[in-house]
C-alpha cells in the first residue's frame, strides 16, 4: 500500500502548566484524507510519578481518555488541519493537559504509525530502567525500618501436601503463632489476580493444615484502592495478612513489639 502523510502531536501532561514541565503520556495521529484520528495513551504513569511525585492514576488515566475524545471530536468537526487550531485547541484549556506542535510523518495505516510513534515517543521514556525485584524491595524496606535482624531469614521450606507445592517464604518470626513473610508482584492485573489467588490458597493450608500464618508484601503498581482493599480480605478471611510495599513500617512496628 502507497505511503500517506499523517500529522502527530504528542498529548503531555502536567500537574503544574505554568512551570511548563510535561512528561509524554500518548500520541494522537490525524488522517486528513479519511477523517480519523487514532490515539494511543500511557496506562503506565511510573514517568509522571517520578517528575511529580505521587499522583492518583485511576483520575489520570480516565482524565487523559476524557481529553483524547474532546481532541477527536474537536479535530474531526473541523474540514482544516493546521498548528493554529491546534494552538487554539490548547488556549481554550487550562488542563493537565497539552498538545504539542502538529509533525508530519509518512505511512499506510494511522493505526499502526499511532502505535509506532508511541513506543518511540512515549513507552521508551515511560521504561527507562528494569525493575527492580520484589525481594530486593522487601529486604531494603526492612533493613530501612531497622528489623532486620528481629527476623529468619529463608526460614526452612515448608511442603504443602494439599497443593503439591513447596513454599519458601523470604522471612519469618515468631509472636504466638509463626509467621512466614513473603514478597509478591500485583502490579499487573492479569498476572497479579493470579498470583493473588496462589497466596490465599497457601495462607490457607497453612493456617489449617499447620498452624502458621502467611503475611504477604505486595508491589501494587497503579492497581486502584478498592483491588487492594478486596485482596487484603480475602487474606483476612483465610488467616492470612496482606500489606502494600508502602505499608512495611507498619509491619515493622507489629514485628518489634511483639517478635521474640
Amino acid at each position: 500500500m502507497e505511503a500517506m502523510k499523517f500529522l502527530y502531536s504528542i498529548v503531555q501532561f502536567s500537574p503544574f502548566p505554568n512551570r511548563f514541565e510535561y512528561v509524554n503520556v500518548g500520541v494522537i495521529v490525524f488522517d486528513s484524507v479519511h477523517e480519523r484520528v487514532a490515539v494511543k495513551n500511557s496506562h503506565d504513569f511510573s514517568r509522571v510519578r517520578r517528575f511529580f511525585g505521587d499522583v492518583n492514576t485511576v483520575f489520570l488515566k480516565n482524565a487523559l481518555h476524557d481529553f483524547s475524545e474532546r481532541v477527536n471530536f474537536h479535530f474531526l468537526r473541523s474540514n482544516v488541519l493546521s498548528q493554529a487550531k491546534v494552538e487554539e485547541f490548547n488556549s481554550k484549556r487550562a488542563d493537565l493537559f497539552r498538545l504539542t506542535s502538529l509533525n508530519a510523518v509518512a505511512g499506510s495505516d494511522v493505526e499502526l504509525v499511532a502505535a509506532k510513534l508511541f513506543g518511540e515517543l512515549v513507552l521508551w521514556e515511560a521504561h527507562p530502567k528494569k525493575i527492580e525485584r520484589i525481594n530486593t524491595l522487601l529486604t531494603s524496606a526492612f533493613r530501612e525500618a531497622g528489623v532486620l535482624s528481629l527476623l529468619d531469614k529463608r526460614p526452612e521450606p515448608i511442603h504443602l501436601d494439599q497443593y503439591g507445592v513447596t513454599l519458601q517464604a523470604d522471612y519469618g518470626y515468631q509472636n504466638g503463632v509463626y509467621n512466614l513473610i513473603d514478597a509478591a508482584r500485583f502490579d499487573n492485573p492479569q498476572r497479579g489476580l493470579a498470583e493473588a489467588g496462589k497466596r490465599i490458597l497457601e495462607g490457607k493450608a497453612l493456617s489449617e493444615m499447620i498452624g502458621k500464618r502467611l503475611i504477604v508484601v505486595g508491589e501494587f503498581g497503579d492497581q486502584p484502592d478498592n483491588f487492594v482493599d478486596n485482596l487484603r480480605e480475602d487474606f483476612e478471611r483465610v488467616g492470612s495478612k496482606l500489606f502494600r510495599l508502602e505499608e512495611v513500617n507498619e509491619l515493622s512496628a507489629e514485628i518489634r513489639s511483639t517478635g521474640h
